[in-house]
């Protein structure tokens, strides 16, 4: 395998699993034309996907998050907010109505079952909404929608770049003890180990960003493929 810190790189495709049958896009709104190009960003825990999204957002990009449309669907009044709070139970619903998402993540950190119950309600809603913000964008050069669980959802066939935010499992587990002091190194371990591991996504993506080091090493790469996927216009 290469070393993917040589810099940002475009990578031969790994073909997978086709997309599941609530992952559909019946108008097209995925296909990247002459006018806009829609690439997928994702990566694992800690790897700077929201660093390498924002970038992309700073070029000219419009940006979406898959994580924010799941936030909607789950909030009082959201679609899956009743069905979700019905698995989950009373416990897991706070006062005002919101769901506990710090104890979600340790429910279904140790309960994959629940974990893929809540999926199967929050992931085809979530999708239904990208694609309804998807109707409501004007012209952009580039659609930057970042996906944390691309790979493991199976969404990565219906995006024609998926660019990776690589960072090492040491920079992840470094990043997530600093940004989260109470968690502990074993327990970060156990929550990079749960995760399907980085380097697998790196198999499998089309375009890379070493996102180990410096801000402006990230920058300059996402610079590079900005210019390799969006025309000039000069």
């Amino acid at each position: 395998m290469e070393d993917p810190r040589a810099g940002a790189r475009l990578l031969p495709r790994v073909a997978d699993q086709g997309p599941p049958d609530w992952a559909a896009d019946p108008d097209g709104l995925l296909v990247s034309g002459p006018s806009s190009v829609k690439v997928a960003i994702t990566g694992g825990l800690a790897s700077g996907k929201s660093t390498v999204a924002t970038l992309f957002e700073v070029f000219g990009a419009s940006r979406l998050d898959f994580d924010q449309f799941a936030r909607q669907a789950l909030a009082p009044g959201g679609a899956g907010h009743g069905e979700a709070a019905a698995i989950l139970g009373p416990k897991a619903v706070l006062p005002d109505g919101q769901l506990d998402r710090a104890l979600i993540g340790r429910r279904i950190f140790r309960d994959p079952a629940l974990r893929l119950a809540l999926e199967a309600i929050v992931h085809p809603l979530t999708w239904g909404l990208m694609l309804s913000r998807l109707r409501e964008l004007g012209p952009r050069p580039m659609v930057a929608i970042e996906v944390p669980l691309l790979y493991e959802a199976r969404l990565d066939p219906l995006f024609d770049r998926v660019i990776l935010s690589f960072a090492s499992p040491e920079t992840q587990l470094g990043r997530l003890v600093l940004r989260n002091p109470s968690l502990g190194r074993r327990q970060a371990r156990r929550m990079l180990r749960a995760q399907m591991p980085i380097l697998e996504k790196l198999r499998r993506a089309s375009m890379v960003i070493d996102n180990n080091g410096p801000l402006t090493v990230a920058i300059r790469q996402a610079k590079e493929l900005w210019d390799a996927l969006v025309p000039s216009r000069g």
